[in-house]
């Protein structure tokens, strides 16, 4: 909105390049234009600010199709002040001296405007179209016909107004009627998701099952190995089996033979001790009997005398004790008689 500054009696207005001023004294138009500042005299001045960008403006129409469904069409008009003087001798654009401010709502009245001259070829075209038609190609259509009724539109060029677009925001039903039209397609993608559950259900089956094939083709596969794991460690058992048998066999062979050898070692040792010990005894044997044969000899030639005496002192040698000894007259004179034979004559 326009600045207005207080300076004593006077005031100054600023007005942006977007507002157009319209500055009437004594009914009359004194000055104009947009973007202006000046000085005046708020006793005789009657100020009126009409802005000159683009304005948008949305509304809402509830109106029937030829089927006699209800829909509700959202649409945003674009416009412009072409001629402020025009639109502010027919709108109220008028501003406070004070303030600055529109002393009343020119904008709200104008989209009224907008959706009222909009309502008729809404309308029109709707009373020729179906529900569906509508809903598929009621947007480009209903913003040519009102882009041709409204830029045609005598009234809004008398009140110094321009189009410049029209844009259709929505074409909505009622909203059961809208989740009705909306159960086909809903149903015909629920189908077509059910039918890619379906499939990804039987590729998942058919997943699963090849798994399980595999699975049992491994099984299969393991257990043929473990029977030739188990018949290779049968015929290992059995190989070691024979090698230990023959290994026994082996050792029971040289066992033998080694006993043998023992047998005949020790019976030729045998034999040999035998044949020594039997010629030992031979020798022994016969070196007694020539002991005997020499000692014979001896006692053969040896006086009777000297014979008793040798006894006596052999018996004397080896008898450690005595307990009776008798010795009768006779032994002992005949001993004696023979001793005194037996000394030397003297001469």
């Amino acid at each position: 909105m326009a600045t207005i500054s207080r300076f004593s009696f006077l005031r100054h207005l600023r007005a942006e390049p977007n507002q157009y001023v319209l500055h009437f004294t004594g009914g009359k138009l004194r000055r104009n234009g947009a973007g202006i500042a000046y000085w005046f005299s708020p006793l005789s001045a009657a100020l009126a600010q009409v802005p000159v960008e683009d304005i948008s403006t949305t509304f809402v129409l509830n109106e029937r199709s030829r089927d006699f469904q209800t829909l509700k069409l959202q649409c945003t008009v674009i416009y412009r002040v072409a001629d402020p003087a025009r639109a502010a001798s027919r709108i109220n654009f008028s501003i406070g001296i004070d303030t600055g401010l529109w002393m009343e709502r020119p904008l709200e009245a104008i989209a009224t405007l907008w959706m009222q001259r909009a309502l008729v070829p809404t309308r029109s075209y709707l009373a020729t179209a179906t529900l569906e038609e509508a809903l598929r190609e009621g947007s480009d259509r209903m913003r040519t016909a009102l882009w041709n009724a409204l830029g045609s539109d005598a009234e809004i060029s008398t009140m110094g107004l321009a189009l410049v677009g029209v844009v259709i925001d929505q074409i909505v039903p009622l909203a059961d009627v809208e989740k009705a039209l909306q159960t086909p397609t809903r149903e015909a993608i629920q189908g077509k998701a059910d039918e890619a559950v379906f499939a990804r259900r039987a590729q998942a089956v058919e997943k699963e099952r090849a798994i399980k094939e595999n699975e049992l083709a491994t099984e299969l596969e393991l257990e043929r190995k473990q029977e030739l794991l188990i018949r290779q460690r049968g015929d290992n058992a059995l190989a070691q089996v024979r090698q230990n048998a023959a290994a026994d066999r082996e050792k029971v062979i040289a066992e033998t033979e080694r006993l043998q050898l023992i047998s005949v070692a020790a019976a030729e040792r045998t034999t040999l001790d035998a044949e020594a010990q039997a010629k030992a005894q031979r020798s022994l044997a016969s070196a007694r009997l020539e002991e005997d044969r020499s000692r014979h000899e001896i006692w053969k030639n040896t006086p009777p005398q000297a014979a008793l005496g040798l006894v006596m002192a052999r018996f004397a040698e080896n008898v450690q004790s005595v307990g009776n000894l008798n010795i009768t007259p006779d032994l002992l004179a005949q001993n004696f008689q023979n001793w005194l034979q037996q000394l030397p004559p003297k001469s």
